[in-house]
Protein backbone atom coordinates (compact mmCIF):
# COMPACT_ATOMS: atom_id res chain seq x y z
CA UNK A 1 0.00 0.00 0.00
CA UNK A 2 1.26 3.47 -0.86
CA UNK A 3 0.34 7.00 0.07
CA UNK A 4 0.95 9.46 -2.76
CA UNK A 5 0.66 13.01 -1.51
CA UNK A 6 2.56 16.29 -1.26
CA UNK A 7 4.96 14.64 1.17
CA UNK A 8 5.87 10.93 1.24
CA UNK A 9 5.16 8.96 4.39
CA UNK A 10 7.12 5.82 5.25
CA UNK A 11 5.74 2.81 7.06
CA UNK A 12 6.85 2.31 10.64
CA UNK A 13 4.73 -0.35 12.27
CA UNK A 14 4.50 -2.82 15.24
CA UNK A 15 3.62 -3.49 18.92
CA UNK A 16 1.14 -4.62 21.53
CA UNK A 17 -2.62 -4.61 21.21
CA UNK A 18 -5.45 -4.19 23.66
CA UNK A 19 -8.96 -4.89 22.45
CA UNK A 20 -11.42 -3.69 25.06
CA UNK A 21 -15.13 -3.34 25.53
CA UNK A 22 -16.15 0.20 26.42
CA UNK A 23 -15.69 0.68 30.12
CA UNK A 24 -13.25 -2.20 30.47
CA UNK A 25 -9.87 -2.90 29.01
CA UNK A 26 -7.29 -5.54 28.50
CA UNK A 27 -3.80 -5.28 27.07
CA UNK A 28 -0.59 -7.20 26.82
CA UNK A 29 2.64 -6.13 28.44
CA UNK A 30 3.90 -4.20 25.43
CA UNK A 31 6.31 -6.87 24.28
CA UNK A 32 6.45 -7.85 20.63
CA UNK A 33 4.23 -10.63 19.40
CA UNK A 34 5.63 -14.12 18.96
CA UNK A 35 8.03 -14.25 16.04
CA UNK A 36 8.97 -10.54 16.22
CA UNK A 37 12.41 -9.41 17.33
CA UNK A 38 11.22 -5.91 18.20
CA UNK A 39 10.56 -4.94 21.80
CA UNK A 40 7.87 -2.31 22.13
CA UNK A 41 8.07 0.35 24.79
CA UNK A 42 6.69 3.72 25.74
CA UNK A 43 3.19 5.03 26.22
CA UNK A 44 0.65 3.11 24.10
CA UNK A 45 -0.95 4.96 21.22
CA UNK A 46 -4.69 4.59 21.74
CA UNK A 47 -7.33 4.23 19.05
CA UNK A 48 -11.06 3.61 19.43
CA UNK A 49 -13.86 2.12 17.38
CA UNK A 50 -17.43 3.20 18.07
CA UNK A 51 -20.34 1.04 16.89
CA UNK A 52 -23.36 -0.82 18.16
CA UNK A 53 -22.28 -4.20 19.51
CA UNK A 54 -25.51 -4.72 21.46
CA UNK A 55 -28.90 -3.08 21.88
CA UNK A 56 -31.95 -2.74 19.62
CA UNK A 57 -30.08 -2.45 16.33
CA UNK A 58 -27.81 -4.15 13.85
CA UNK A 59 -24.41 -4.93 15.37
CA UNK A 60 -21.08 -4.71 13.57
CA UNK A 61 -18.47 -6.81 15.40
CA UNK A 62 -16.49 -7.18 12.19
CA UNK A 63 -15.24 -3.59 12.46
CA UNK A 64 -13.38 -3.88 15.80
CA UNK A 65 -12.11 -7.30 14.74
CA UNK A 66 -10.57 -5.75 11.61
CA UNK A 67 -9.06 -2.89 13.62
CA UNK A 68 -7.56 -5.43 16.01
CA UNK A 69 -6.08 -7.39 13.10
CA UNK A 70 -4.47 -4.26 11.64
CA UNK A 71 -3.08 -3.26 15.03
CA UNK A 72 -1.65 -6.72 15.60
CA UNK A 73 0.12 -6.61 12.23
CA UNK A 74 1.45 -3.13 12.90
CA UNK A 75 2.64 -4.11 16.35
CA UNK A 76 4.43 -7.19 15.03
CA UNK A 77 6.26 -4.96 12.56
CA UNK A 78 7.58 -2.57 15.23
CA UNK A 79 4.73 -0.33 16.31
CA UNK A 80 4.69 3.39 15.71
CA UNK A 81 8.14 4.68 16.61
CA UNK A 82 8.45 1.60 18.78
CA UNK A 83 5.28 2.36 20.71
CA UNK A 84 2.42 -0.16 20.80
CA UNK A 85 -1.05 0.44 19.46
CA UNK A 86 -3.86 -0.12 21.93
CA UNK A 87 -7.44 -0.57 20.71
CA UNK A 88 -10.71 0.06 22.54
CA UNK A 89 -13.99 -1.13 21.05
CA UNK A 90 -16.73 1.07 22.48
CA UNK A 91 -20.30 -0.21 22.28
CA UNK A 92 -22.76 2.67 21.82
CA UNK A 93 -25.71 0.26 22.12
CA UNK A 94 -27.58 2.33 19.49
CA UNK A 95 -27.97 4.95 22.23
CA UNK A 96 -26.89 8.58 21.60
CA UNK A 97 -25.95 8.99 25.26
CA UNK A 98 -23.68 5.95 25.05
CA UNK A 99 -22.12 7.38 21.90
CA UNK A 100 -21.34 10.56 23.81
CA UNK A 101 -19.87 8.43 26.61
CA UNK A 102 -17.57 6.73 24.12
CA UNK A 103 -16.30 10.09 22.89
CA UNK A 104 -15.78 11.30 26.45
CA UNK A 105 -13.73 8.19 27.17
CA UNK A 106 -11.62 8.92 24.08
CA UNK A 107 -11.02 12.48 25.25
CA UNK A 108 -10.14 11.48 28.81
CA UNK A 109 -7.83 8.74 27.55
CA UNK A 110 -6.10 11.06 25.04
CA UNK A 111 -6.82 8.79 22.10
CA UNK A 112 -5.12 9.50 18.78
CA UNK A 113 -8.22 8.98 16.65
CA UNK A 114 -11.61 7.28 16.47
CA UNK A 115 -13.15 5.25 13.68
CA UNK A 116 -16.87 4.52 13.76
CA UNK A 117 -19.86 2.87 12.17
CA UNK A 118 -22.50 4.43 14.38
CA UNK A 119 -25.80 6.27 14.29
CA UNK A 120 -24.73 8.50 17.21
CA UNK A 121 -22.43 10.87 15.32
CA UNK A 122 -24.37 13.99 16.27
CA UNK A 123 -23.47 13.24 19.89
CA UNK A 124 -19.92 11.95 19.66
CA UNK A 125 -18.55 14.17 16.88
CA UNK A 126 -18.90 17.56 18.70
CA UNK A 127 -17.11 16.10 21.74
CA UNK A 128 -14.26 14.79 19.61
CA UNK A 129 -14.01 18.02 17.64
CA UNK A 130 -13.75 20.13 20.78
CA UNK A 131 -10.86 17.95 21.98
CA UNK A 132 -9.28 17.96 18.48
CA UNK A 133 -9.50 14.19 18.11
CA UNK A 134 -10.24 13.21 14.49
CA UNK A 135 -12.77 10.63 13.39
CA UNK A 136 -11.11 8.86 10.45
CA UNK A 137 -12.59 6.30 8.10
CA UNK A 138 -15.95 6.50 9.82
CA UNK A 139 -19.21 5.99 7.98
CA UNK A 140 -20.86 9.42 8.31
CA UNK A 141 -24.56 9.25 9.10
CA UNK A 142 -25.10 12.58 10.85
CA UNK A 143 -24.92 16.28 10.09
CA UNK A 144 -22.05 16.68 12.56
CA UNK A 145 -19.88 14.11 10.80
CA UNK A 146 -20.64 15.68 7.43
CA UNK A 147 -19.57 19.14 8.62
CA UNK A 148 -16.87 18.79 11.27
CA UNK A 149 -13.30 19.69 10.20
CA UNK A 150 -12.20 16.75 12.37
CA UNK A 151 -14.21 14.27 10.29
CA UNK A 152 -12.21 12.35 7.64
CA UNK A 153 -14.48 9.81 5.91
CA UNK A 154 -13.28 7.80 2.92
CA UNK A 155 -16.79 7.07 1.75
CA UNK A 156 -20.33 8.13 2.41
CA UNK A 157 -23.64 6.40 2.91
CA UNK A 158 -25.19 9.21 0.87
CA UNK A 159 -22.92 8.45 -2.09
CA UNK A 160 -23.71 4.73 -1.83
CA UNK A 161 -27.41 5.56 -1.96
CA UNK A 162 -26.77 7.68 -5.04
CA UNK A 163 -24.85 4.72 -6.43
CA UNK A 164 -28.06 2.71 -6.29
CA UNK A 165 -29.43 5.14 -8.87
CA UNK A 166 -26.27 4.76 -10.95
CA UNK A 167 -26.73 0.97 -10.87
CA UNK A 168 -30.34 1.27 -12.02
CA UNK A 169 -29.32 3.51 -14.91
CA UNK A 170 -26.35 1.44 -16.03
CA UNK A 171 -28.44 -1.72 -15.97
CA UNK A 172 -31.01 -0.10 -18.27
CA UNK A 173 -33.84 0.13 -15.75
CA UNK A 174 -36.67 2.59 -16.36
CA UNK A 175 -38.99 2.60 -13.32
CA UNK A 176 -37.01 3.06 -10.07
CA UNK A 177 -38.42 3.03 -6.55
CA UNK A 178 -36.91 3.49 -3.10
CA UNK A 179 -37.70 1.84 0.23
CA UNK A 180 -36.76 4.12 3.10
CA UNK A 181 -36.77 3.79 6.88
CA UNK A 182 -39.45 6.20 8.10
CA UNK A 183 -37.33 8.52 10.23
CA UNK A 184 -36.08 12.01 9.37
CA UNK A 185 -32.56 10.87 8.46
CA UNK A 186 -33.91 8.12 6.23
CA UNK A 187 -36.43 10.33 4.46
CA UNK A 188 -33.79 12.99 3.85
CA UNK A 189 -31.29 10.41 2.57
CA UNK A 190 -33.72 9.06 -0.02
CA UNK A 191 -33.13 12.16 -2.15
CA UNK A 192 -29.56 11.00 -2.82
CA UNK A 193 -31.00 8.13 -4.87
CA UNK A 194 -32.21 10.73 -7.34
CA UNK A 195 -28.67 12.08 -7.78
CA UNK A 196 -27.53 8.78 -9.24
CA UNK A 197 -30.60 8.57 -11.46
CA UNK A 198 -30.24 12.08 -12.89
CA UNK A 199 -27.46 11.38 -15.45
CA UNK A 200 -29.77 8.73 -16.98
CA UNK A 201 -32.75 11.14 -17.12
CA UNK A 202 -34.61 9.05 -14.55
CA UNK A 203 -36.63 10.10 -11.52
CA UNK A 204 -37.74 8.35 -8.35
CA UNK A 205 -41.20 7.10 -9.31
CA UNK A 206 -42.17 5.59 -5.98
CA UNK A 207 -41.07 6.07 -2.36
CA UNK A 208 -42.22 3.52 0.22
CA UNK A 209 -41.61 4.46 3.88
CA UNK A 210 -41.06 1.59 6.33
CA UNK A 211 -41.48 2.03 10.08
CA UNK A 212 -38.17 1.43 11.89
CA UNK A 213 -39.82 -1.20 14.11
CA UNK A 214 -41.59 -3.07 11.29
CA UNK A 215 -40.77 -6.76 11.01
CA UNK A 216 -43.37 -7.99 8.52
CA UNK A 217 -42.55 -6.27 5.23
CA UNK A 218 -44.96 -8.21 3.02
CA UNK A 219 -47.16 -5.17 2.35
CA UNK A 220 -44.16 -2.92 1.72
CA UNK A 221 -42.77 -5.40 -0.80
CA UNK A 222 -46.10 -5.61 -2.60
CA UNK A 223 -46.35 -1.82 -2.78
CA UNK A 224 -42.82 -1.52 -4.14
CA UNK A 225 -43.27 -3.97 -7.00
CA UNK A 226 -46.79 -2.93 -7.98
CA UNK A 227 -46.97 -1.47 -11.47
CA UNK A 228 -43.80 -1.57 -13.56
CA UNK A 229 -41.13 -1.05 -10.90
CA UNK A 230 -37.91 -2.65 -12.17
CA UNK A 231 -35.27 -1.29 -9.76
CA UNK A 232 -35.38 -0.71 -5.99
CA UNK A 233 -32.88 1.07 -3.74
CA UNK A 234 -33.03 0.22 -0.03
CA UNK A 235 -32.34 3.01 2.48
CA UNK A 236 -32.69 0.71 5.47
CA UNK A 237 -30.66 -0.89 8.23
CA UNK A 238 -29.24 -4.29 7.29
CA UNK A 239 -31.77 -6.19 9.41
CA UNK A 240 -34.76 -4.60 7.64
CA UNK A 241 -33.00 -4.86 4.28
CA UNK A 242 -32.76 -8.61 4.85
CA UNK A 243 -36.45 -8.82 5.71
CA UNK A 244 -37.40 -6.80 2.64
CA UNK A 245 -35.30 -8.99 0.36
CA UNK A 246 -37.05 -12.06 1.77
CA UNK A 247 -40.47 -10.46 1.27
CA UNK A 248 -39.62 -9.42 -2.29
CA UNK A 249 -38.43 -12.93 -3.10
CA UNK A 250 -41.59 -14.47 -1.67
CA UNK A 251 -43.65 -12.05 -3.76
CA UNK A 252 -41.85 -13.21 -6.91
CA UNK A 253 -40.20 -9.85 -7.58
CA UNK A 254 -38.12 -9.55 -10.75
CA UNK A 255 -36.91 -6.03 -9.90
CA UNK A 256 -33.20 -5.39 -9.36
CA UNK A 257 -32.51 -4.38 -5.76
CA UNK A 258 -29.55 -2.21 -4.73
CA UNK A 259 -28.01 -1.68 -1.29
CA UNK A 260 -24.89 -0.17 0.27
CA UNK A 261 -22.07 -2.68 0.70
CA UNK A 262 -20.58 -1.18 3.87
CA UNK A 263 -22.10 -3.56 6.41
CA UNK A 264 -22.97 -6.56 4.23
CA UNK A 265 -21.12 -9.62 5.48
CA UNK A 266 -21.05 -12.98 3.71
CA UNK A 267 -22.88 -14.61 6.61
CA UNK A 268 -25.88 -12.36 5.87
CA UNK A 269 -25.78 -13.41 2.21
CA UNK A 270 -25.61 -17.07 3.22
CA UNK A 271 -28.56 -16.64 5.59
CA UNK A 272 -30.65 -15.03 2.85
CA UNK A 273 -29.90 -17.83 0.40
CA UNK A 274 -31.74 -17.45 -2.91
CA UNK A 275 -33.45 -14.26 -1.68
CA UNK A 276 -30.10 -12.48 -2.09
CA UNK A 277 -29.58 -13.56 -5.70
CA UNK A 278 -29.43 -10.54 -7.98
CA UNK A 279 -28.79 -8.08 -5.14
CA UNK A 280 -26.51 -5.28 -6.36
CA UNK A 281 -24.09 -4.02 -3.71
CA UNK A 282 -22.76 -0.47 -3.97
CA UNK A 283 -19.57 0.59 -2.22
CA UNK A 284 -16.65 2.98 -2.29
CA UNK A 285 -14.20 0.08 -2.72
CA UNK A 286 -14.13 -3.24 -4.58
CA UNK A 287 -15.57 -6.24 -2.70
CA UNK A 288 -13.61 -7.34 0.37
CA UNK A 289 -13.31 -10.80 -1.18
CA UNK A 290 -11.43 -9.58 -4.27
CA UNK A 291 -7.95 -10.98 -3.60
CA UNK A 292 -6.77 -9.99 -7.08
CA UNK A 293 -6.08 -6.58 -5.53
CA UNK A 294 -2.88 -6.78 -3.41
CA UNK A 295 -4.14 -4.56 -0.60
CA UNK A 296 -7.34 -6.59 -0.27
CA UNK A 297 -5.29 -9.79 -0.27
CA UNK A 298 -3.27 -8.28 2.60
CA UNK A 299 -6.51 -7.42 4.42
CA UNK A 300 -7.73 -10.99 4.22
CA UNK A 301 -4.32 -12.39 5.14
CA UNK A 302 -4.09 -10.26 8.28
CA UNK A 303 -7.64 -11.13 9.32
CA UNK A 304 -6.88 -14.80 8.73
CA UNK A 305 -3.83 -14.48 10.97
CA UNK A 306 -5.96 -12.86 13.66
CA UNK A 307 -8.54 -15.66 13.49
CA UNK A 308 -11.34 -13.46 12.15
CA UNK A 309 -14.04 -15.52 10.44
CA UNK A 310 -14.10 -15.02 6.67
CA UNK A 311 -17.89 -14.58 6.57
CA UNK A 312 -17.78 -11.56 8.94
CA UNK A 313 -15.75 -9.34 6.60
CA UNK A 314 -17.25 -6.33 4.89
CA UNK A 315 -16.34 -3.10 3.18
CA UNK A 316 -16.83 -1.27 6.49
CA UNK A 317 -14.39 -3.62 8.21
CA UNK A 318 -11.89 -3.20 5.36
CA UNK A 319 -12.18 0.59 5.57
CA UNK A 320 -11.43 0.51 9.29
CA UNK A 321 -8.51 -1.88 8.75
CA UNK A 322 -6.96 0.26 6.02
CA UNK A 323 -7.50 3.42 8.08
CA UNK A 324 -5.37 2.02 10.89
CA UNK A 325 -2.54 1.25 8.46
CA UNK A 326 -2.81 4.68 6.87
CA UNK A 327 -2.75 6.46 10.23
CA UNK A 328 0.30 4.42 11.27
CA UNK A 329 2.21 5.77 8.28
CA UNK A 330 1.26 9.36 9.03
CA UNK A 331 1.80 9.10 12.78
CA UNK A 332 5.30 7.75 12.24
CA UNK A 333 6.25 11.12 10.69
CA UNK A 334 4.69 13.33 13.35
CA UNK A 335 6.88 15.19 15.80
CA UNK A 336 4.06 15.07 18.34
CA UNK A 337 1.71 12.13 18.01
CA UNK A 338 -1.68 13.58 18.88
CA UNK A 339 -5.04 14.12 17.26
CA UNK A 340 -4.53 17.73 16.25
CA UNK A 341 -1.18 17.00 14.56
CA UNK A 342 -2.66 14.01 12.77
CA UNK A 343 -5.63 16.05 11.51
CA UNK A 344 -3.27 18.77 10.23
CA UNK A 345 -1.19 16.16 8.40
CA UNK A 346 -4.25 14.72 6.68
CA UNK A 347 -5.58 18.15 5.73
CA UNK A 348 -2.30 19.16 4.09
CA UNK A 349 -1.40 15.84 2.46
CA UNK A 350 -2.86 16.59 -0.96
CA UNK A 351 -4.25 13.57 -2.79
CA UNK A 352 -4.08 10.43 -0.67
CA UNK A 353 -3.92 7.29 -2.79
CA UNK A 354 -3.85 4.38 -0.35
CA UNK A 355 -5.26 1.13 -1.67
CA UNK A 356 -7.88 -0.21 -1.12
CA UNK A 357 -9.31 3.12 0.11
CA UNK A 358 -10.68 5.51 -2.52
CA UNK A 359 -8.49 8.44 -3.50
CA UNK A 360 -9.28 11.55 -1.46
CA UNK A 361 -7.99 15.06 -0.86
CA UNK A 362 -9.22 16.22 2.54
CA UNK A 363 -8.66 19.86 1.55
CA UNK A 364 -11.14 19.51 -1.33
CA UNK A 365 -14.64 18.41 -0.34
CA UNK A 366 -16.99 17.62 -3.22
CA UNK A 367 -20.34 19.36 -3.55
CA UNK A 368 -23.12 16.80 -3.88
CA UNK A 369 -26.44 18.39 -2.88
CA UNK A 370 -24.98 21.47 -1.21
CA UNK A 371 -21.66 23.00 -0.16
CA UNK A 372 -19.91 22.34 3.12
CA UNK A 373 -20.22 18.56 3.39
CA UNK A 374 -17.23 16.37 4.23
CA UNK A 375 -17.65 14.22 1.13
CA UNK A 376 -14.40 13.52 -0.70
CA UNK A 377 -15.25 10.85 -3.24
CA UNK A 378 -18.28 10.29 -5.41
CA UNK A 379 -17.03 7.11 -7.08
CA UNK A 380 -18.56 3.70 -6.40
CA UNK A 381 -18.00 0.06 -7.30
CA UNK A 382 -20.68 -2.52 -7.95
CA UNK A 383 -20.96 -6.23 -7.29
CA UNK A 384 -23.85 -8.65 -7.70
CA UNK A 385 -24.78 -11.61 -5.54
CA UNK A 386 -24.94 -14.80 -7.60
CA UNK A 387 -25.43 -18.22 -6.03
CA UNK A 388 -24.38 -16.91 -2.63
CA UNK A 389 -21.20 -15.17 -3.79
CA UNK A 390 -20.34 -11.62 -4.81
CA UNK A 391 -19.36 -11.07 -8.43
CA UNK A 392 -17.90 -7.72 -9.57
CA UNK A 393 -20.01 -5.85 -12.12
CA UNK A 394 -18.85 -3.67 -15.02
CA UNK A 395 -15.31 -5.15 -14.99
CA UNK A 396 -14.84 -3.93 -11.41
CA UNK A 397 -14.55 -0.33 -12.60
CA UNK A 398 -15.46 2.66 -10.46
CA UNK A 399 -18.17 5.08 -11.62
CA UNK A 400 -18.91 8.65 -10.56
CA UNK A 401 -22.47 8.96 -9.23
CA UNK A 402 -22.59 12.54 -10.52
CA UNK A 403 -22.20 11.23 -14.05
CA UNK A 404 -18.88 12.86 -14.98
CA UNK A 405 -15.80 10.84 -15.86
Amino acid sequence: MKVRSKAPFAVALAGALALAACGSSSSNDGSAASGSATKLSGEPIKIMTIQALSGPSDSYPGVPAAVKAAAEAINKAGGIKGRPLEVTACDDQFDPNKGADCATQAVQGKYLFVTANSSTGDRYMPILEKAKIPAIGEVPSSASELKSPYSFPFGSGAVNIAGGGTACGKLGKKDPAVAVVDIAAGRNSASFFGIGLKPFNLNINKTVPIAPTATDLTTSAATLISGTTDCIDMVLGSSQASKLLQALSQAGSKATTAYGATVIEDKMIKTLGSAADGLVLVGSMPPASDNTIPAIKQFNSELDAAGVAADTRSEGAMTAWATVHLVAQYAAKLTTIDGESLANALNTAGEIDFSPLPKVDFAKPIKVLFDGNRIFTTSVYFSEVKNGARTPLFDNQAFNVLGSS
